[in-house]
């Protein structure tokens, strides 16, 4: 007996003490490991994929997560790795792809580059390159490298041409006449090789599009003609508002050998397989160059609503060096929409996209793409290098999630996107019907950091949901951003469509903000569209931007509260329409007290004005309460990341000093 009571204190003990007793799988994974691994620790697998098999040879019936640990090292992808229901955690535990303790994995789409040789340039070298796809990125010894582009942008000359849309194609919603090309003048433009890879690029107000040439043939002494692909130069052409193109107005020219005359540029000829690069004095015998590939990293896709992936983890890992094209329909190319990261997919011929019930949008793929999912969660990784329009795109049906403490830099896209547009209803969409269609809900996206994002596509937001449930927004430092920081909704007042019921119960509360619009205006650094009940924006610490908190067209049932703002000599709060109603506006802090409220019901009351004095103690302690948590405070960098420009050209708002 005495025996027995000794061996039950020890086992008391025992559980007492936090180790379980049953112990976590591991599966080891390195780049650098020899073929033929065991998934141990002294035989680790050599490549993310073995590791993904080994898990789904033991997650049936999990008593205890699973942790696949990521040696350091550099693992090279060619296509993403591709998640699906078999491959995620059972009976509530979780499958983890971890960074091993002190040691940095890095997940890249690239590949390294060798091989370069003189060219009859002295400043330029160029390097074999087998790929079929056009390349928009490239990096030389850890430097993001431009394409080769005009320095200054070119007034174009008007339209030319006229194309003829049935109405009956798949990508149309009516018929109608486009145009097919713009006019430049031939001395502000040469004739350009390989035109099917020449981009056009121009900004108006919110907006900016990416259009892609077909040829570029002179057609008169003066005059030269860029033909654009189709059909998405139709979707383009015809877009309304913002999204008009002004055929007379400024173009930024880029992607050909002709325009290859700066340093840090490079252009990649498709028909020799060879890219060239403008050298900035680099060695290139000795340089690390890394060309983009893999078109993402990571997708995560269920099957259905009923079919989901679910309890997947990435902790402590960075993505790098994806690759993207642009969106594509039927075999042409293109970015542009209306607003935000809701990009133009089907012609419409007056250009309100509205009445589709936004059937006419989609939104890109990201580097991490995740749909139809449960419980996924991103935490304190790396997101830097990339190349997609979004870095972590939350798209359709991924409910009680989240991305937490994760660090974004130098990235062509923006960092987050939650959600889709054709979310307005649930099970109507084109995209996403009945079954597979969900609103994307019970999400955190908090303690991120986030700088020198949508450097190429410069009209989305940081941060980024269309129409969610449950999301929260909350503790996040974003700063630097050519156009808004934070935007939450969609559908307008003015749409013609009756309002969606789909969004609720949204924060963006928290937050460190400021230094956005760089670029382009417009927008609010903290941004709403449509009705979203029980949402809250409080707490907030803004500064340096035009329209600070910007409650747009139908926005209603918001509470916007203890909320500091300083921003001098622009509106800290602008409600314009009336068609937005029934928001609390109370109790906020601000350094210049300029407003525009037309909005019904939505009185301001209790806003203190600091105008002339500094802030007092509350609202010193809101400020310090923003931003990343303690927790967290480690992902902040000891400098502040450089500022950092794709285009040797970029125009100031006035309002920037």
């Amino acid at each position: 007996m005495r025996m027995f009571k000794i061996a039950f204190i020890l086992f008391f003990t025992f559980l007492l003490s936090g180790v379980n007793l049953h112990a976590q799988q591991a599966i080891y994974v390195a780049p650098d490991a020899p073929k033929g691994g065991k998934g141990t620790s002294q035989a680790p697998y050599s490549t993310l994929d073995e590791a993904k098999q080994a898990v789904r040879k033991i997650n049936k019936k999990m008593n205890e997560d699973i942790i696949v640990y990521l040696r350091g090292g550099t693992y090279y992808l060619s296509s993403p790795l591709i998640l699906t229901e078999k491959d995620g955690g059972t009976n509530g535990f979780r499958v983890i792809y971890k960074a091993y303790e002190n040691e940095t994995p890095v997940i890249s789409g690239g590949r390294k580059l060798s091989g370069w040789e003189p060219t009859t340039h002295r400043h330029i070298y160029s390097a074999p390159f087998n790929n079929d796809k056009k390349l928009r990125a490239l990096f030389v010894n850890g430097n993001r490298a431009r394409m080769a582009g005009m320095g200054n942008p070119i007034t174009g000359q008007g339209s030319w041409g006229e194309l003829r849309v049935k109405g009956d194609e798949p990508w149309a919603y009516g018929e109608g006449t486009v145009v097919e090309g713009i006019k430049f003048m031939y001395k502000d433009l040469p004739l350009l090789s390989n035109p099917e890879d020449v981009e056009i690029i121009q900004k108006n107000v919110w907006n900016e599009k990416i259009f892609c040439a077909s040829t570029v043939e002179r057609i008169d002494r003066d005059t030269l003609v860029i033909k654009l692909q189709q059909p998405y130069g139709a979707i383009l052409t015809s877009l309304a508002w913002a999204g008009k193109t002004n055929y007379d107005k400024d173009f930024i020219i880029r992607n050909a050998f002709e325009l290859l005359d700066n340093p840090g540029e490079f252009y990649f000829d498709r028909k020799k397989q060879r890219i060239y690069y403008y050298t900035e004095n680099e060695d290139m015998t000795k340089a690390d160059v890394i060309a983009p590939v893999s078109e993402g990293l990571i997708r995560i896709y269920g099957s259905s609503n009923d079919s989901r992936v679910k309890n997947i983890a990435f902790e402590g890992i960075t993505f790098s060096h994806d690759n993207w094209n642009l969106m594509e329909v039927d075999g042409s190319n293109g970015f542009g929409g209306i607003q935000s990261l809701g990009l133009a997919i089907k012609y419409i011929p007056d250009g309100n996209w509205h009445p589709t019930r936004y059937n006419s949008i989609d939104v890109p793929p990201g580097t991490v793409d995740v749909k139809n999912s449960q419980n996924i969660s991103f935490i304190r990784n790396r997101f830097v290098q990339l190349n997609s329009a979004t870095a972590i795109s939350y798209v359709n049906d991924v409910i009680d999630s989240e991305i937490t403490g994760n660090f974004f830099n130098d990235l062509l896209g923006n960092a987050i996107n939650t959600g889709h547009p054709q979310h307005y209803e649930i099970g109507d969409g084109d995209i996403y019907g009945s079954g597979l269609e969900g609103v994307c809900k019970n999400i955190k996206v908090t303690n991120n950091y986030i700088r020198n994002i949508s450097l190429d596509f410069r009209m989305v937001e940081a941060i980024l949901a269309f129409f969610v449930e449950n999301v929260n927004f909350d503790y996040n430092d974003i700063a630097g951003t050519p156009y808004g920081a934070i935007a939450c909704g969609w559908w307008w007042a003015n749409a013609g469509i009756p309002p969606s019921t789909v969004a609720k119960n949204n924060t963006m509360n928290y937050n460190r903000i400021g230094r956005t619009h760089l670029v382009l205006h417009d927008g609010g650094i903290l941004y709403t569209l449509g009705k979203q009940p029980n949402s809250v924006i409080k707490g907030n610490y803004l500064f340096d931007g035009p329209r600070c908190i910007y409650p747009d067209d139908g926005s209603a049932y918001f509470t916007i509260t203890d909320n500091v703002v300083n921003s001098l000599h622009r509106l800290w709060l602008h409600i314009a329409s009336d068609r937005c109603h029934d928001i609390v506006i109370d109790h906020n802090f601000v350094k210049d007290n300029g407003t525009i409220n037309n909005g019904v019901n939505t009185p301001l009351t209790n806003t203190i004005n600091f105008r002339n004095r500094p802030f007092d103690d509350e609202a010193n302690a809101i400020m310090e309460k923003a931003g990343i948590q303690a927790p967290y405070k480690d992902i902040i960098p000891a400098k502040e990341p450089v500022d950092i420009s794709i285009y040797p050209y970029v125009p100031k708002e006035p309002w920037i000093n």
